[in-house]
C-alpha cells in the first residue's frame, strides 16, 4: 500500500493540468498514489487524466457528473489506500520535494498533521516568486497539545509574520484520524469547517515555513474580480465554527470572533467593489443580505480587544453601505493588529 494518497479534483483545466500532474509524478518522494477525480469536465481534461493513468500505474481516474470540488474530494477520500492524504487543486502545482517535506516530519515526530506555506503564482509574478523562494528560510514549529494547536489554527489569519495557512491544500492528513470528516457538498469556502473538525481531533501538529505549494492566482477568476451570492457561504462556514468554539473552546471565542469579523470586512469590500461591475439594484440586494447577517452576529464583536477597529468598520459599513471607499484595501489594513 502507498504511504501517501494525493487527491486532485479536475474540472476544465486542460491548459494547466499537465503542469500540475508532472509536478506530482516527479516528486523526490515516490511512495504515493495519485487519484484524479474528473468532475464532469467539458474540455479535454478527462482524456488527459486517462492518458496519464495509462502511462503510470500509480494514477487512478474517476469520471463523475459535475458535483463540485467537495464532492470530488470526498470521492477521493472514500477510495484512498494511503496512510496519509494530501489535496492538490488541478490548476496549481507543487515543488518537487513537496511530499518529502511533509511526510518526513510527520513520521519522525509522529505528528497528526504537517503543514507548509503556499505562494500565489501567476506568469506575471514569475521572477518575484523565484526571488521569494530563494530568500525563504524554512523554520519548523511544533504544537504539542490540542489547546496549542487550536489556538494557532484560530489565529492563522493574524499571523502574517509566520504565514501558516493550515489550508487543505498545504496539509498532510492522517487517513485514519480523518475518519468520517468530509467536505460539505454544495458550499464554497468549505475548507474552513473541514479543517476545524480535523484540528479538534489532533494532539500534535507541525508547521513549516517551507514554501512548497504554488496557488495559481488566475487574474480572470470569478472569485477575484467580482462578488457573487455563493460567497455568503463564507459567513455560514464561519458560523459553524464559532458555534462549536463557544461550546468546546470558550476561552478562544474572541479569536474566532476576530475571524468572523474579518470575513464580514472581506465581503463588504467585495460588495462595494462590485458596484462597479453590476447593476445597482443587485448590489443593494446583497448589501441588505449582509446587513441582516451582521445583525445576527454582531453580539460576537462587542468584547473584542480590537473592537474599536472592527467596530468602527462594521458600524460604518452597516450604516453607510454605499460608501465605496470602504474596500478590500481597508480590509487588509484592519487585518493588521
Amino acid at each position: 500500500m502507498p504511504k501517501v494518497s494525493v487527491i486532485v479534483p479536475v474540472y476544465n483545466v486542460e491548459k494547466l493540468l499537465e503542469r500540475c500532474l508532472n509536478s506530482v509524478l516527479n516528486q523526490s518522494f515516490q511512495d504515493f498514489e495519485l487519484l484524479l477525480i474528473d468532475d464532469g469536465s467539458k474540455d479535454s481534461s478527462g482524456q488527459i487524466c486517462d492518458n496519464y493513468a495509462k502511462k503510470d500505474q500509480r494514477v487512478r481516474v474517476w469520471h463523475i457528473p459535475n458535483g463540485g470540488q467537495s464532492a470530488a474530494r470526498n470521492l477521493g477520500i472514500d477510495n484512498v489506500y494511503g496512510t496519509y492524504i494530501v489535496f492538490i487543486d488541478s490548476d496549481d502545482f507543487v515543488e518537487l520535494d513537496y511530499l518529502e517535506q511533509l511526510y518526513q516530519p510527520m513520521v519522525e515526530y509522529e505528528a497528526d498533521v504537517v503543514s507548509c506555506r503556499y505562494i500565489a503564482y501567476s506568469e506575471e509574478r514569475d521572477e518575484e516568486v523565484k526571488k521569494i523562494i530563494q530568500e525563504n528560510q524554512a523554520k519548523v514549529y511544533h504544537f504539542r497539545n490540542n489547546q496549542d494547536v487550536m489556538q494557532d489554527f484560530l489565529e492563522k489569519e493574524f499571523k502574517d509574520d509566520r504565514n501558516f495557512p493550515w489550508e487543505s491544500y498545504t496539509n498532510l492528513y492522517k487517513t485514519e484520524l480523518l475518519g468520517e470528516i468530509r467536505f460539505e457538498v454544495g458550499r464554497e469556502f468549505e475548507d474552513n469547517f473541514f479543517n476545524y473538525q480535523y484540528f479538534k481531533k489532533i494532539q500534535k501538529a507541525i508547521a513549516t515555513s517551507y514554501i512548497g505549494y504554488y496557488y495559481y492566482a488566475n487574474p480572470t477568476s470569478k472569485t477575484r474580480i467580482t462578488f457573487y451570492e455563493k460567497q455568503f457561504d463564507l459567513i455560514q462556514q464561519e458560523r459553524l465554527i464559532i458555534e462549536d468554539v463557544k461550546i468546546k473552546y470558550p476561552e478562544f471565542i474572541d479569536l474566532e470572533a476576530n475571524n468572523l469579523a474579518l470575513k464580514y470586512c472581506w465581503l463588504y469590500g467585495k460588495i462595494f467593489g462590485d458596484i462597479r461591475f453590476s447593476n445597482f439594484s443587485v448590489s443593494k440586494k446583497n448589501i441588505r443580505i449582509i446587513q441582516s447577517l451582521y445583525k445576527e452576529d454582531k453580539k460576537y464583536f462587542l468584547k473584542l480587544d480590537i473592537g474599536k477597529k472592527w467596530g468602527t468598520f462594521l458600524k460604518l459599513a452597516s450604516s453607510f453601505p454605499y460608501a465605496t471607499g470602504l474596500s478590500n484595501r481597508l480590509y487588509r489594513l484592519l487585518k493588521q493588529k
